[in-house]
């Protein structure tokens, strides 16, 4: 979501019709890493190169969010 406007940029979710046809299992750590090249892809082609990720109160990035957030990183998004 852009700050200033208000504006979702992109999502992406395994629920959606097309990856729920074409991915094994929504938990999976592959999903992750399709779900962050998503999220990488969408925010590239709405002009978004940079983002910032704030985690809740004791939240630790760990697992699926690790693995999401490293693909999106990794995919040419910089993280501020």
């Amino acid at each position: 979501m852009h700050r200033v406007t208000c504006k979702v940029i992109s999502v992406a979710t395994t629920n959606t019709r097309d990856l729920r046809n074409t991915l094994t299992f929504l938990t999976d750590n592959d999903d992750a890493r399709v779900i962050g090249k998503l999220i990488a892809e969408r925010s590239k082609k709405a002009d978004v190169y940079a983002i910032a990720y704030e985690p809740g109160k004791n939240e630790q990035i760990e697992g699926r969010l690790e693995i999401i957030l490293d693909t999106i990183y990794k995919n040419g998004i910089i993280f501020v």
